[in-house]
């Protein structure tokens, strides 16, 4: 049974392994097939820690792996889906100097992404709900946008403008104290989960009509939405 002990280890691997794919498809240009990864990984990310806890084999080893397997996936997949991106864009006269240099400030995703992990393993608020924008919610939505408007990204005289601002929303969001829910359920019932459970709903909803890789920035999109206005209702 000693082998027991290293199937949700074994299981991170294999996240991180679907982030180094996402990764070199990436780099080459293949979008969907990097996002698909990503997906993959969060896959396995759900099931690693739920393993663990199941086996009562939970080790701060597996934590500390867990965290450098989402930074792979989660942070530096997605940095250079958005690298290859700012990398085709056209860019204002004034930034036309910089463009050679202008495509990596996307991994600085990937630093705020590791900051991230690092505050919430130390954070024990954390545990039923999240403090900042999570990790595979981040690079789902970076992910699910490029996937479906890169066109759109690119047709825009502001595109890489446009981009890197967002860059800079999205490091914000990975480390601000802003709380947000999680779907982690104490219970089943409806009553105490009816924002879960119309969000999952919300979810297959978009995912339905999107379609399964584009729908994700929508859902991301819909999930910081609706932490705000739970914030803003708790707070009144």
């Amino acid at each position: 049974m000693n082998f027991v002990k290293h199937i949700p280890n074994t299981i991170t691997c294999c996240n991180l392994i679907s982030g180094c794919i996402a990764t070199a498809y990436a780099f080459f240009g293949d979008v969907k097939v990097a996002l698909m990864f990503i997906i993959l990984g969060a896959v396995f990310d759900f099931f690693d820690g739920m393993v663990a806890r199941l086996l009562h084999v939970s080790s701060p080893i597996g934590k500390e792996l867990d965290s450098l397997a989402d930074n792979i996936t989660f942070g530096f997949a997605p940095a250079t889906i958005i690298f290859t991106e700012l990398s085709v864009l056209e860019y204002p006269s004034f930034l036309e100097p910089l463009r050679e240099v202008v495509p990596f400030f996307a991994f600085v995703i990937a630093a705020f992404s590791a900051l991230r992990l690092a505050k919430f393993n130390l954070d024990e608020r954390q545990s039923t709900s999240f403090i900042g924008l999570p990790t595979p919610a981040n690079a789902l939505f970076w992910g699910a946008l490029l996937v479906s408007h890169p066109t759109w990204i690119e047709n825009q005289q502001g595109g890489g403008l446009i981009l890197l601002a967002m860059i800079v929303l999205s490091c914000y969001l990975l480390v601000a104290e802003f709380p947000m829910f999680a779907l982690k359920f104490k219970s089943w019932g409806w009553k105490g989960n009816e924002i879960k459970y119309g969000f999952i709903a919300l979810s297959v909803l978009l995912l339905a009509v999107f379609g399964l890789l584009e729908a994700w920035y929508l859902i991301i999109a819909c999930y910081v939405i609706v932490s705000a206005l739970v914030n803003i209702f708790h707070k009144a």
